[in-house]
């Protein structure tokens, strides 16, 4: 049984009437608006598991999922420490990879005490919208959805918010310059959308964050210098930049990078030797740029470095003695200066001996038999961050790179399954023309 009790509360130059659902517990709830909201919400959302039967704010009947697999977790959340325990208010919303097909709510802006939404991995469509920017948001995430339209400035109204994340949708436009004036922002990435312009210099006003991702964004470089100015970050990923070359970014006062991307954002010139003192690094991506000249001696400091991409640079001189401790864990593959012989210097021989026209690969598999006695060749080697690997006979592969906030283990690069195919096998890849490697 429901019943709805409305009480009087008085506050400083306000008579307030508020109307609390009471389950058949008696326990105080939630207000009835908000109850009212939530079910607008839902029908928004497409979330189709809430049980309004029962109080929201108690974890059950698809109001939460107890112990939930990381990045599939769904659980609203409320403070009922409100007019003397007695009141409840929704503050938290976190609906992570459920499956919802329906639009981004416009009527959150119907909990007034709400802090967090976080909606990452659905398919939802539609804007962001506009009116959000009345709330006293800390934390928004629309990650991995099938957002359009541009970022709305009101969202820089939003004075309380630390994180905002927008990766992953089909967001266009320009960054308004009013994002400038968002004081506490601590963490924003809007990589892999279709914005226009480049990077604006207002980031040089979010002196408070500690993580920007603008990886694929569409924004053109260069890099703004202010940039220098955000001492606190410890991971800076950018990617992918359009537009004219430009020198490396003035990084050197930035002592707590952990990790430092800069993949393919047209920077010319020779490694800044300052990188080396940022012995705190885990990952160091500066791959695909015009970098030139030899790596520095200071890199030494990076010794204890997990991950260092320098693949598709102009680099040239010796190898470090410290990078060669661990020679089955480097990949020189396009990493230096081309010869003009168009012959890759990282193949074991430039001769070949004979020509094939085709070539058979378990893909991710042991070596395999067909019915016709085809061999099909081994692909279990997982490849790694960084290696180069050779078969036996006619193919190999280059291996760069690592799944970055992964839990997975770090050299798991194999999707292995128990399913079985009947049958001829088929090949997994058949090229004609193609030369051995030898």
């Amino acid at each position: 049984m429901i019943t709805i009790t409305c009480v009087t509360m008085l506050l400083p130059r306000l008579i307030a009437l508020v109307c609390v659902v009471r389950f058949a517990s008696g326990q105080p709830v939630l207000p009835a608006d908000e109850v009212e909201s939530l079910q607008v919400i839902a029908r928004s959302l497409g979330k189709r598991d809430w049980n309004f039967s029962v109080d929201p704010c108690s974890g059950l009947s698809g109001w939460a999922t107890q112990n939930p697999v990381k990045g599939f977790e769904n659980a609203l959340t409320c403070d009922c420490t409100f007019a003397n325990n007695t009141i409840c208010h929704v503050v938290s919303i976190i609906l992570k990879a459920q499956n919802l097909n329906g639009s981004v709510p416009r009527e959150l802006i119907r909990l007034p005490f709400l802090q967090e939404i976080d909606l990452t991995r659905n398919y939802l469509n539609g804007t962001i919208p506009p009116e959000w920017g009345s709330m006293k948001l800390v934390n928004i995430s629309l990650l991995g959805n099938r957002v359009t339209g541009s970022i709305p400035k009101e969202l820089a109204n939003i004075t309380t918010l630390a994180n905002l994340t927008l990766e992953y949708n089909q967001l266009s436009g320009t960054i308004p310059p009013e994002l400038g004036d968002l004081p506490r922002i601590e963490r924003l990435r809007i990589g892999d959308n279709n914005f226009i312009g480049s990077i604006p210099g207002l980031i040089q006003n979010w002196t408070n964050i500690e993580k920007l991702v603008i990886q694929a964004s569409g924004l053109a470089g260069p890099i703004p210098s202010g940039i220098a100015s955000l001492t606190k970050l410890t991971d800076l990923r950018i990617s992918d930049l359009n537009g004219n070359e430009s020198t490396f970014p003035p990084l050197s006062n930035i002592k707590k990078l952990k990790t430092l991307i800069l993949r393919s954002c047209n920077i010319v010139g020779e490694l800044p030797s300052y990188i080396g003192e940022m012995t705190g690094l885990k990952v160091l991506d500066l791959s695909f740029n015009k970098l030139s000249g030899p790596i520095p001696d200071s890199f030494v400091g990076l010794s204890n470095t997990d991950y260092i991409y320098l693949t598709g640079n102009s680099l040239t001189g010796p190898l470090p003695p410290w990078m060669l401790k661990d020679g089955d864990s480097i990949n020189l593959f396009a990493s230096s200066k081309a010869n003009s012989s168009g012959i890759v210097s990282c193949l074991r021989s430039f001769r070949c001996e004979r020509r094939y026209y085709s070539l058979h690969i378990n893909c991710g598999g042991r070596q395999a038999v067909d019915d016709k006695g085809t061999i099909y060749e081994d692909d279990s080697n997982s490849g790694g961050p960084s290696s180069f690997v050779l078969s036996k006979t006619n193919w190999g592969f280059s291996s760069t790179g690592h799944f970055l906030d992964d839990d997975r283990p770090r050299d798991s690069f194999i999707w292995s399954n128990s399913s079985s195919i009947s049958g001829r096998i088929p090949s997994c890849t058949w090229m004609h023309g193609f030369p051995p490697y030898r």
